[in-house]
């Protein structure tokens, strides 16, 4: 699903300010609609960036939740549950009795994470294999649509930052087909793109820094106890404590920027997080697999996937938890997939 973004959420809020109160279904339509409205606005003016004496257009911010389609009808991006998942009860103090196994596996993980070497010269490639739902607003039609991202950060992160994006051809199909599709659809990731940015993230110049766009600034905020990363997170998280906090965290983790003793204490946080389960030794997009550990609320569970023998973070995956739009349990509707290596330079594969 679609991000949540503050701005957005709260003109929604303002627009309805002086009616009577509306229903979580109306107040879904009445978002989508707005989402879709400013993307299109957005998408008319991306702007573009000098790169290798070439003029390229600028992409979209990096993000996990690809926006939402401006069409005929609103269109929604799946990779999550519902446009605001209800928050369940908090549990700060300590994980409960049921999460035991997973804040032990966390607790793990965390002593195990550790980061590559670079020397000066060096840079850490991150690729990130996603796949994406995209659907219209009553799921008349859907398909997965693959992509690859790459990120070339510097060895003294301050400087040059490289990002390619490139999207694979051809559609897989869930429900309905091309033809259903409505004739002005726009894809918010058509095409390949190629940009720099000094010091990361992609566009910091044009998006607020945040745990899923991290500057190096910006990791020097984090705090390093787990209660208070994730009271921190849980902020940035619009107060949510479910299944949109472990979006945010996915989405951050996707980047690749954040270092060992930020990933340690990002596990230890997730341990507060209520209801989340282990969930299964789960298969990641490129056949890597790792324990999942899942938040599921209404039709959907997120996952994280970490290998519990590294403390490696693997990616992530969006699972139906239940029979829904005529697909069945556990059809996976999002999924990234993170390596990192250390390379000779920027824009080089070794």
């Amino acid at each position: 699903m679609r991000e949540i973004r503050q701005v957005e959420d709260e003109t929604v809020k303002w627009a309805m300010s002086d009616v009577a109160p509306m229903s979580d279904e109306a107040f879904d339509r009445g978002r989508a609609a707005l989402l879709a409205r400013i993307d299109e606005d957005t998408a008319a003016d991306p702007g573009s960036e000098l790169v290798s004496g070439n003029v390229v257009p600028l992409a979209p911010r990096r993000r996990r939740r690809i926006p939402v389609v401006a069409a005929a009808a609103a269109m929604v991006v799946l990779a999550g549950a519902a446009l605001l998942a209800p928050s369940l009860v908090s549990r700060v103090n300590g994980p409960s009795v049921g999460s035991a196994a997973a804040a032990d596996l966390l607790n793990k993980a965390a002593n195990l994470t550790g980061d590559a070497k670079l020397r000066p010269d060096q840079y850490l490639l991150v690729q990130q294999d996603a796949r994406w739902s995209m659907t219209e607003y009553e799921h008349d039609w859907m398909f997965l649509q693959d992509q690859k991202l790459q990120t070339w950060i510097p060895a003294d992160r301050n400087g040059p930052w490289l990002y390619k994006r490139e999207q694979a051809s051809g559609r897989q199909w869930l429900i309905g087909s091309e033809s259903d599709l409505p004739p002005d659809l726009k894809t918010p990731f058509d095409g390949a793109s190629e940009y720099r940015s000094d010091g990361g993230p992609a566009l910091r110049d044009k998006v607020k820094v945040s745990f899923r766009d991290p500057s190096p600034e910006y990791l020097t905020t984090l705090p390093a106890d787990p209660k208070e990363l994730y009271l921190k997170l849980r902020d940035e998280a619009q107060g949510n404590e479910g299944l949109v906090f472990l979006q945010m965290v996915n989405d951050g983790l996707d980047t690749g920027a954040y270092p060992a003793h930020v990933r340690a204490a990002v596990y230890q946080a997730l341990s507060y997080l209520p209801g989340l389960e282990i969930v299964e030794k789960a298969a990641v997009l490129d056949g890597r697999t790792g324990t999942a550990l899942g938040v599921t609320e209404k039709e959907t569970t997120e996952q994280i996937v970490i290998d519990q023998t590294t403390g490696e973070y693997l990616g992530s995956r969006t699972v139906l938890a239940k029979d829904a739009w005529g697909l069945k349990q556990g059809q996976v509707i999002g999924t990234t997939s993170v390596t990192t290596k250390v390379v000779a330079g920027m824009g080089l594969a070794s």
